[in-house]
């Protein structure tokens, strides 16, 4: 059994400022904050993820970076398809020098959450099932983050980019950023979303998407995850699809000590999802994810493949949930958890789950942890690639397939190379 996380931890968390604003919410989330204790190891979905590094530390709300970073300092992935509509959040404040939103389609809105009133409403109400610890913090303390919204029938041509930087500043107690993203998709419309987390130092980052697919909408949503590897991530998503819209994400893990992801969407009559995930963990990284499909109503599909490649002393975790509601009929769900191990001390625990309550419905799981194929790296070694090449050959090929899908032509090169650079495949550059 797994230390338990102390008392102290919880009340300094607890202790990070809190904002004024959106009191309805703040109130509801503190009530469930007073109600809950810090997940621990004695939690069904926290039972293999161990939380004891957090108790080392002491903990403070992040404060506005100053002096404030140069646009041309800033980090992450280059993307010249939407360095017209980047949005750059450093330490959880919006960074207008270093945003541009002049390449928005017309009628569509991006604006700080800080000046977002018409959307409280739903701020705090999309998705369904209770939220956790981390996510009610974030409830609670979040001060600034996004609000996205496409209207009725409106494309969107350029794929929109939101880059969350946090930057640790030397001293005693380390900085808890609680970015807040709300997407609005209203009927017909169409949106390629990017979201984006790094940062440098020690730090914990608490951030929380809520988004709305309204009937007949598509969102594509990239979401890439290179927090620093000193660094704590716990991620909480909630989404609604209307009835024949559809919502496809996909998460590339590359960063932090410990991360954690929570995707929960829920699908409306004839709707579609897919649910994609990649983590690359190497020393002694750990990530975790937990997803819920909701097939609420009758003929939706969801898709979900999630692939770990664990090297090192590292652990992956995947927990995977499906559920079919009663009268659901002609649902289409399939799920598959994939992992490579490279080391003997690397460990993936992983457990795809269906929850069947309609009788109508094609659906399948699976789950499946290996190592490299013998024959396979014999049959490149005996091809002349030396034996390390072939190793990183086939660790490059096990992961390269969902980064294929991303249609952001700039993105998918960028993470095939963070990809190859994990990998050390570096002789096989050039890939578009």
């Amino acid at each position: 059994m797994m230390p338990a996380v102390d008392a102290s931890l919880r009340s300094d968390l607890l202790a990070t400022s809190r904002p004024g604003g959106w009191e309805p919410v703040r109130v509801a989330a503190e009530a469930r904050l007073a109600a809950q204790e810090l997940p621990d190891a004695s939690q069904e979905d926290w039972k293999y993820l161990d939380l004891s590094p957090l108790r080392k530390l002491s903990f403070r709300t992040a404060e506005v970076a100053s002096p404030a970073p140069a646009a041309s300092d800033i980090p992450g992935l280059v993307h010249p398809e939407m360095m017209a509509t980047r949005q750059v959040f450093v330490n959880g404040f919006h960074a207008p020098h270093a945003s541009c939103a002049t390449g928005l389609s017309p009628g569509v809105r991006f604006f700080p959450i800080s000046t977002a009133s018409e959307a409280c409403r739903l701020l705090g109400t999309l998705g369904e099932g209770a939220p956790d610890f981390f996510e009610d913090l974030n409830t609670a303390r979040f001060t600034e983050g996004a609000v996205i919204l496409v209207p009725q029938n409106v494309r969107v041509e350029t794929p929109l980019h939101l880059l969350f930087l946090t930057q640790a500043q030397d001293g005693g107690t380390v900085p808890v950023v609680f970015p807040r993203v709300l997407v609005i998709l209203d009927r017909g419309a169409e949106l390629e979303l990017v979201e984006e987390y790094h940062g440098e130092g020690t730090y914990l980052s608490c951030p929380v998407v809520e988004i709305r697919v309204a009937e007949g909408a598509i969102l594509r949503h990239e979401r890439i995850q290179r927090e620093s590897l000193d660094a704590f991530h716990f991620g909480a998503l909630r989404a609604e699809v209307g009835r024949g819209g559809q919502y496809h994400s996909r998460t590339v893990s590359l960063g932090g000590r410990i991360s954690r992801q929570g995707p929960r969407v829920r699908l409306a009559e004839g709707a579609e999802a897919s649910l994609d995930g990649l983590a690359l963990l190497g020393d002694t990284q750990v990530a975790d994810t937990h997803s819920f499909l909701h097939h609420a109503e009758p003929h939706g599909t969801s898709r979900q493949v999630h692939k770990c490649v664990v090297d090192g002393q590292a652990r992956a975790i995947f927990n995977g949930q499906v559920r079919v509601a009663p009268g659901a009929q002609g649902t289409d769900a399939q799920q598959q958890s994939r992992n490579l191990l490279l080391s003997g001390q690397a460990r993936v625990d992983t457990k795809p789950q269906l929850e069947i309550y309609a009788d109508d419905v094609k659906c399948s799981h699976g789950a499946a942890v290996g190592q490299l194929d013998p024959d396979e790296l014999f049959y490149l070694q005996s091809r002349g690639l030396r034996p390390e090449d072939a190793r990183n050959l086939l660790t490059y090929g096990f992961a390269a397939d969902l980064l294929a899908r991303i249609p952001v032509a700039s993105l998918r090169r960028a993470l095939r190379h963070l990809v190859l650079a994990r990998t050390q495949a570096t002789s096989l550059g050039g890939l578009a």
